[in-house]
């Protein structure tokens, strides 16, 4: 059983804190040069986690982080799975090999979503008016770094140096400097800024945002990182649910809950290719992988580039609810970061670490 860790400090606005069965299957074929298929990790609202092979949907492992999950990130290794229980402001530390709970980081405040630095060397939570910085090696709160409005969604970029973070209170997107811990700039999208996702060349980050209002009408904007200006901004339906670029950055996939559908936009256009009649709050696509993955409640939805349902994965429960008696309902699915390639990376300047007391983010 893992011992529970308690972090010194507070984590506050001005401190720094020191089986299953296959529907339908189909042949694809990956883009990057691993030749094993990836593992999707696939997390419930309750913080149940199914590890999941998805060259024919076999749950491998399953975990249970014990509180509501709001967040999830893995180590670029697939080694570990970090799980953000917000409601109760803890980050628990899954094995997903063993399903073992390895950890957990107590911040006595709330928390919200998550991203690891593709380079495995930083784990960020977003937090009420801050984004803290975890160093996932010795599983510690490193920093916390200060933003205006409430922070949601998280991003970084390729090349390691910038985290971008969605502010949601004041229609902005933040910018970190991850060597000094420090919000650099902003970038006005209006709206509300929910959910954040970075194409595979870190050259374009996406922005779903919603209005308040009877029909919570949201949009999808896009910003040149190498300008940081808005270049884009297109109505997708209701609400902000979360994005997935494909390995060619090509397509977005924006999913909207409120209306049980899933927005397919051409990236090139900014413009509406084709609605998709599913209900999922979650979509993922896995660095190099041309599938796109859909959590729908008990199942796991996969779609080929065409977004034809290659298969549909059916997620254990009976195993599960010997401990906590609940169905499996899949919120988020995650994968290991992409590494940066020749195309992703971009020069930036950055300041020594040695010049904020916060340390490197």
């Amino acid at each position: 059983m893992a011992k529970p860790r308690l972090v010194a400090a507070v984590l506050t606005l001005s401190a720094v804190i020191a089986a299953m069965g296959v529907e339908q299957r189909h042949d694809y074929t990956t883009t990057s040069s691993a030749s094993v298929a990836p593992r999707a990790y696939v997390v419930g609202q309750t913080g149940l986690v199914q590890v999941v092979d998805t060259t024919n949907g076999t749950v491998l492992a399953h975990a249970d982080t014990a509180g509501r999950a709001t967040g999830v990130a893995v180590s670029p290794d697939g080694r570990r799975v970090y799980v953000v229980n917000g409601w109760t402001g803890v980050i628990t530390e899954v094995d997903p090999n063993t399903g073992a709970v390895i950890d957990r980081l107590f911040t006595q405040v709330q928390l919200s979503h998550a991203a690891m630095r593709p380079d495995g060397q930083r784990l960020y939570v977003s937090a009420s008016g801050s984004v803290a910085v975890v160093d996932p090696e010795n599983f510690r709160l490193v920093a916390a770094v200060r933003v205006p409005g409430q922070p949601q969604g998280l991003a970084v970029h390729p090349d390691n140096k910038i985290l971008y973070v969605a502010n949601a209170q004041d229609g902005t997107v933040g910018l970190i400097d991850t060597a000094t811990a420090f919000q650099t700039s902003t970038v006005q999208v209006g709206g509300l800024p929910q959910h954040l996702a970075i194409s595979p060349d870190g050259q374009r980050l996406y922005v779903s945002s919603m209005r308040l209002g009877e029909k919570t009408p949201g949009t999808l904007s896009v910003i040149d990182t190498t300008t940081n200006q808005v270049v884009g901004t297109m109505s997708v339906g209701r609400g902000a649910g979360s994005i997935a670029v494909t390995p060619d950055g090509a397509t977005v996939y924006v999913t909207l809950p409120k209306e049980s559908s899933v927005a397919v936009v051409d990236a090139a256009t900014m413009t509406l290719r084709e609605r998709l009649p599913i209900n999922a709050p979650s979509v993922a696509i896995a660095p190099g992988d041309p599938r796109v993955f859909l959590a729908t409640g008990t199942t796991t939805t996969v779609l080929d580039s065409s977004n034809a349902v290659l298969a549909t994965y059916l997620m254990r429960s009976g195993e599960l609810e010997e401990a906590r008696p609940r169905q499996f309902d899949a919120a988020m699915i995650a994968f290991p970061p992409g590494q940066p390639t020749a195309t992703g990376l971009r020069s930036s300047s950055s300041r020594s670490s040695s010049q904020s007391s916060t340390g490197s983010s």
